[in-house]
């Protein structure tokens, strides 16, 4: 299998307002060796629901060399805008045979 590079775009909260709110600066994380494919079958209700509602669902497996922290960030893929929704699901890497460990999952903001 050949991964991909993708580009993950995180807000950073970095700064508070005068009026105590937070101000977020976008910070993009590069991860080479990416694998990210469309969900077909749904492993639960939150994927299920997606599917009914005709929304694009994808799942992305990043590498074992990745520590980076792309929670709660987007992704363009297929030329749509992707937002990791779930906590990561990290596996023992002693028993990952392949070259990735965890995974997110992901659904469509534009379509």
């Amino acid at each position: 299998m050949n991964g991909i590079t993708l580009t993950f775009v995180k807000n950073i909260e970095t700064d508070i307002d005068e009026m105590n709110n937070a101000i977020n600066t976008a910070s993009n994380i590069v991860v080479d060796d990416c694998l990210i494919a469309p969900i077909s079958e749904p492993a639960n209700a939150r994927e299920e629901q997606a599917m009914k509602q005709s929304k694009d669902q994808v799942r992305i497996h990043l590498p074992k060399t990745c520590t980076d922290d792309v929670s709660d960030s987007e992704v363009t893929w297929g030329g749509k805008v992707f937002r990791l929704d779930s906590d990561s699901v990290v596996f023992m890497d002693d028993n990952t045979p392949t070259r990735w460990n965890r995974y997110f999952r992901a659904e469509s903001v534009n379509g």
